[in-house]
């Protein structure tokens, strides 16, 4: 009876554990393939600095800053989507993020205050932005002398199709998005056309990710 006992508990605990685990794996890999230490390496960020993430979706990025940052730094976690600020409400409360705040952006203003973060991410949600000049506008003035700004997106299929058909399709041309940072006053530091491609997790995967610093003056 009890070895029965103990087999029934046994596997009621892996039925469990095995989604968390699964969970965990999985976060693992995305780290991986999408390179996230890269990224932040990108950024040149270190403790007790702020930092926008800008899109901020689900809080991926955001939850990786927080410990990063420290308790002296801040990560400003960006979304114009209501029902998105409110689940990362949920995700600090959960989980203690105590130098994280919140900004519920409009889609022509990232609503940072002037020369108040050291660096900022936006991470697959550029092609999103119709308003791209005016929020590289409000990113840029909130961006202090020498900091950066780093975006990653899917890159486009068809480089040569109009910006409204590729925005379509979730993703967008590098060239675009260099003359974009150019005309808003940003100098361009690094180009990876290619920083992430190869199949993973049975998917294509194919972003391309640039490094801009504000121009003075």
């Amino acid at each position: 009876m009890l070895k029965r006992l103990s087999s029934f508990w046994l596997a009621t605990f892996s039925l469990v554990l095995a989604p968390a685990v699964e969970a965990q794996t999985q976060r693992t890999q995305r780290d991986e393939w999408q390179k996230v230490s890269e990224i932040f390496a990108a950024m040149d960020i270190q403790a007790g600095d702020r930092v926008a993430d800008i899109g901020a979706g689900s809080g991926f990025f955001a939850v990786r800053l927080s410990p990063l940052l420290g308790p002296q730094g801040r990560v400003i976690a960006v979304d114009i989507d209501s029902a998105a600020i409110r689940g990362l409400e949920r995700l600090i409360r959960q989980s203690s993020l105590d130098n994280v705040e919140l900004v519920l952006s409009e889609p022509d203003d990232p609503r940072l205050a002037p020369n108040s973060i050291d660096a900022a991410l936006i991470v697959i949600s550029y092609h999103e932005m119709e308003a791209h000049q005016e929020m590289l506008a409000g990113i840029k003035q909130a961006l202090r002398p020498g900091s950066r700004l780093v975006i990653v997106d899917n890159a486009a299929r068809d480089p040569t199709a109009s910006r409204q058909a590729q925005m379509r399709l979730h993703h967008i041309d590098i060239a675009l998005v260099e003359r974009d940072l150019e005309a808003a006053g940003f100098e361009i530091i690094e180009r990876r056309p290619h920083f992430i491609d190869g199949d993973y997790n049975g998917y294509r995967r194919r972003h391309w990710m640039l490094v801009a610093t504000p121009l003075q003056g």
